[in-house]
């Protein structure tokens, strides 16, 4: 049984060599998790002073705001929707033919990288949900990471992940030497702090939120388990249910519409709401507004959504995914099953005791500060200057 953990790298200079490019040619609004882990990775190397070169669809170069700052752009024209899946794999060969000249290295974000480039590369895995839960993605999209991943992984020089569960995997599943690993978790971008009650009031009349809600923030997606949460609520007493809202907020996945019809139906009692897309800087409001936030997800490579509502001071339940319960610590409930009636319980709980709820608040608080981008900066910048010595 595997025992070590993977090496969270040491502070080091703040330069990097130049000739390296970050891809996110798989960048599209409105962004999800995956795209804020690149615009983090970004952020982090700017704060250290490192520079790189960053490889975009050109529609989205103004919606990335701060994170290019310090770094050139390299934009690649738009591509239709259903083309966005694989473009890594001819859009960078194609116009810079398999070994461009004055690239050094290359770090493809999305865990999957093209392979007729010859360009050594490092690899972030998001995470491994094509090979532990196959059936929660579109069969397309199983078909494309499941064979390219793995391809990916072994021509990678480093390997970076945000969680020990994920590094755990890796090891376990494809037999990646822990050398070869970097641990480097997640943060919340700075306007995640709790918001002042004027804010709150005002950000929740525009979305028509009630004063008091039980929020999950996310893809509606089969792998997060919605409807084991919409289920939950549906059990709690008549009075906690007649008082607090269900608010999803998050886009749909291709595949999930029936899920998302579902969570919209009238409830026997109570109120679900959703909300299908927030912009960014209203988000910390919605969060801080709430009286729990929830996230059930059957796996997870970190969770960032719940480190942005731990940042904001809600009081979060996760289930027992190790990547959650990692990220969660003591600062928040983890669910020990996957029975409807544990959520319950534990979403009762902190609506009846505000005592707990509170304590709750105060240790998420306390819990997200561990995460920065100063760190991802730090670490991503060694990994690159391993990755060249290799």
């Amino acid at each position: 049984m595997f025992v070590r953990r993977c090496r969270s790298i040491a502070c080091v200079a703040n330069t990097v060599p130049d000739g390296i490019a970050v891809d996110l040619l798989f960048a599209a609004q409105p962004f999800t998790g995956l795209e804020h882990h690149g615009l983090h990775i970004l952020r982090g190397l700017h704060r250290v002073g490192a520079s790189v070169d960053v490889l975009v669809p050109s529609d989205v170069v103004r919606h990335m705001g701060d994170a290019l700052d310090g770094h050139r752009v390299i934009s690649f024209a738009p591509v239709p929707r259903w083309a966005r899946l694989g473009r890594e794999q001819w859009s960078l060969p194609w116009r810079f033919g398999s070994a461009p000249r004055g690239l050094r290295l290359l770090h493809s974000v999305a865990g999957v990288a093209p392979l007729l480039s010859s360009v050594p590369l490092v690899l972030t895995v998001p995470d491994l949900v094509y090979r532990v839960r196959p059936g929660d993605m579109h069969p397309r999209a199983r078909w494309y990471f499941g064979w390219l991943g793995p391809r990916s992984i072994r021509r990678a020089r480093r390997v970076m992940v945000s969680s020990q569960a994920v590094c755990r995997q890796l090891i376990e599943l494809y037999h990646i030497v822990p050398e070869r690993l970097a641990y480097t978790p997640l943060c919340a971008e700075s306007l995640f702090t709790p918001r002042p009650s004027a804010e709150v009031a005002s950000v929740r009349k525009r979305f028509g939120l009630p004063e008091k809600y039980i929020l999950y923030v996310g893809t509606v997606d089969p792998r997060k388990d919605l409807a084991r949460l919409r289920a939950a609520y549906e059990l709690l007493p008549p009075d906690l249910a007649d008082d607090s809202a269900l608010v999803f907020v998050g886009r749909t996945n291709r595949g999930a519409e029936r899920l998302a019809h579902e969570l919209r139906r009238p409830g026997t009692r109570g109120h679900v709401l959703s909300v299908d897309y927030v912009p960014r800087d209203q988000l910390p409001a919605i969060y801080s507004g709430a009286a729990i936030f929830v996230y059930p997800s059957r796996y997870e490579g970190f969770g960032l959504p719940v480190l942005e509502a731990m940042s904001c001071g809600a009081p979060v339940i996760v289930s027992s995914a190790e990547a959650l319960s990692e990220l969660v610590d003591d600062a928040g409930v983890v669910l020990r099953t996957e029975s409807v009636e544990e959520l319950t319980q534990a979403i009762e709980r902190l609506l009846r005791f505000e005592g707990e709820a509170s304590r709750l608040q105060a240790a998420g608080l306390k819990r997200a500060t561990a995460f920065s981008v100063d760190r991802i900066g730090r670490e991503t910048a060694e990994v690159y200057r391993q990755a060249l010595a290799a």
